[in-house]
């Protein structure tokens, strides 16, 4: 048996994240947060925020021997996410961690660095300009939450040894994952 594959799932969140690194129509505001720590040197982090018309964006890498950091362009997290997606298993965590930094510490240390995991932090808070009249609301906003993380592995072999260690009881085993903490592209309107 083999972990479900969130690789579609990943590819679309990574889509949205491309489109949202400049300012948009298509969303009133939103918050977003990629975090990609790479199984080498150099990690990754992005954000956007996008309120009443005024964006900010950031990246920056981070060299994890030296500590150094270094500007980094926001559109480049499709190129960084597309070298996440070389790995051969995609699968997504759902364990107790808050954290994304926390949960590579902990899956670090639990598996002695031996399954050499990669992880992509995902959080994405959307509100969509146009309303819906049909919900019965005065100017009902759609919104969209993502809150997830991937787990990279480069290869089958490294994501049965995962699944089958103690590590397996963090990784999903049920697709879509269901869970209060852990979700890709909740919607609701409020």
């Amino acid at each position: 048996m083999s972990l479900e594959s969130y690789r579609d799932t990943f590819v679309s969140c990574l889509a949205r994240l491309k489109g949202l690194t400049s300012a948009s129509d298509t969303y009133l505001r939103f918050r977003w947060q990629a975090i990609y720590l790479t199984r080498d040197r150099f990690s990754y982090f992005f954000r956007g925020d996008l309120n009443v018309g005024k964006a900010s964006f950031f990246g920056q890498q981070m060299d994890l021997i030296s500590g150094a950091t270094t500007a980094v362009p926001v559109s480049s997290i499709a190129l960084y996410g597309a070298t996440f997606g070389l790995n051969e298993t995609i699968a997504v965590y759902n364990g107790p961690q808050k954290s994304v930094i926390d949960v590579a510490h902990a899956f670090n240390q639990e598996s002695m660095r031996d399954y050499q995991a990669e992880f992509f932090y995902v959080g994405m808070s959307l509100v969509h300009v146009g309303d819906d009249g049909r919900m019965g609301f005065a100017n009902p906003r759609l919104r969209e939450n993502t809150n997830i993380i991937f787990v990279g592995l480069e290869d089958h072999t490294t994501a049965d040894l995962i699944e089958t260690s103690s590590l397996g009881r963090w990784i999903a085993t049920d697709k879509p994952m269901a869970s209060s903490e852990w979700y890709a592209e909740r919607y609701y309107y409020h």
